[in-house]
């Protein structure tokens, strides 16, 4: 603890406002948020992290210009859970930052990425920790901060935020960590090449809803199942989605998908469940309807989605194996569905090609649960305003 404070400390002696591409040193300290019935260890965590972010100025780039010059980067964190049984853990998180209402003293971040954790759960040697069973898990970071210059070009950020880690259902138990941290920061510049002019891009001259496009999309998942020992076995998914392009930068699309659960087809076969033995592979299935959006930041996009699902009839046995025995929670985590992902795309979305080609890696959630992670790849096509989708989606 007090290396982390005297090396913050030292720090704060790098600064200066920020520019184009900076520096940032930020410390923080919160408490765990319990997520389910078993939360262990009610101390303090803290956390040192240090990131680099570059200030996207290029008015020229649509993107750019439409989210107001919003910053870029990546942030390396060393976090404390403050508990033996939790220890502590590494994470590395690529963010997006905004300045909401466009006040530039006050911004928001987004962050996903990984952590590595040296503790985890194991059934004889730390039995207690039923947040983390694995060594890597899902990170997931919102913050808001404000910024404050005092004299000499003394720079400081206070923020308030929480931070997620899950490894989407990849070893159990994973009841997941969740905290609530404040935080506060101070940066430093770094040398800058000068800017090209370039005639800017024209805002006023954007349409709201110019092209529309349609996507299919094949993902491979990994699922573990109810016990500690359980193999990771596949989810298979088909989506068919189509929507619009709102202002060339954020696609709204409305989506139906099917999933196949490899370990719900075993589960069946292996006990000859009743009564979902008389047809496994139906019964095994997951047939839903979604909403979702994305912000497109040239390769890469940011993509949410949600939805409700039509046909998943063997959820009702996997909630009752994993012994809890709540209902209004299984009628909601029967019912809602989320994604939350990254994409990466074969060709800059800037350019508005007509086909492209995306991969993308996604953490799925039943109201808010994890369910499965997932690598897909996926397909695009852009099509003008007049043309026909496959269904009205707007």
């Amino acid at each position: 603890m007090k290396k982390i404070v005297f090396l913050f400390l030292v720090s704060l002696n790098c600064f200066s406002q920020q520019n184009s591409n900076t520096i940032r040193t930020e410390f923080m300290l919160g408490k765990s948020i319990p997520s389910y019935k078993v939360f262990t260890g009610k101390n303090p965590q803290m956390a040192i992290g240090l990131s680099y972010a570059h200030k996207n100025k290029d008015n020229s780039v649509a993107w750019q210009s439409i989210l107001n010059n919003p910053t870029t980067g990546i942030s390396l964190y060393y976090t404390n859970y403050g508990t033996a049984i939790k220890g502590s853990s590494i994470s590395v998180i690529p963010f997006i930052e905004f300045h909401p209402f466009n006040n530039h003293k006050w911004s928001s971040k987004f962050g996903m990425g990984a952590s590595y954790f040296d503790t985890k759960y194991h059934l004889i040697n730390n039995p207690k920790n039923k947040a983390i069973s694995s060594d890597f898990t899902w990170a997931i970071q919102g913050i808001i901060y404000y910024d404050t210059q005092l004299k000499n070009n003394f720079d400081l950020r206070f923020g308030l935020g929480v931070f997620h880690h899950s490894n989407g259902h990849l070893s159990i138990p994973n009841e997941g960590l969740n905290a609530a941290l404040l935080s506060v920061s101070t940066s430093f510049n770094l040398k800058t090449k000068p800017k090209i002019n370039s005639p800017d891009f024209n805002k006023s001259k954007i349409k709201k809803f110019e092209n529309r496009f349609y996507s299919i999309r094949f993902g491979n998942g990994l699922q573990a199942f109810v016990t500690e020992d359980s193999l990771l076995k596949n989810v298979y998914t088909v989506s068919l989605n189509a929507g619009t392009y709102y202002k060339e930068i954020i696609k709204l699309n409305v989506g139906l998908g099917y999933r196949f659960y490899q370990h719900y087809y075993d589960y069946i076969k292996d006990n000859k469940t009743e009564p979902y033995i008389e047809n496994p592979s139906l019964n095994a299935s997951n047939i839903y309807l979604s909403v979702g959006a994305e912000v497109m930041l040239g390769y890469i996009g940011i993509d949410w989605e949600s939805g409700v699902n039509l046909h998943k009839p063997f959820y009702r046995k996997h909630y009752t194996l994993q012994k809890t025995q709540n209902e209004s929670k299984y009628k909601q985590k029967n019912l809602i569905l989320g994604r939350l992902g990254l994409k990466l795309y074969a060709i800059n979305t800037k350019k508005k090609p007509k086909n492209n080609f995306y991969l993308a890696a996604h953490i799925n959630s039943n109201f808010g649960q994890a369910d499965f992670s997932e690598i897909s790849i996926g397909f695009v096509h852009r099509t003008s305003k007049k043309s026909k989708l496959p269904f009205r989606a707007f």
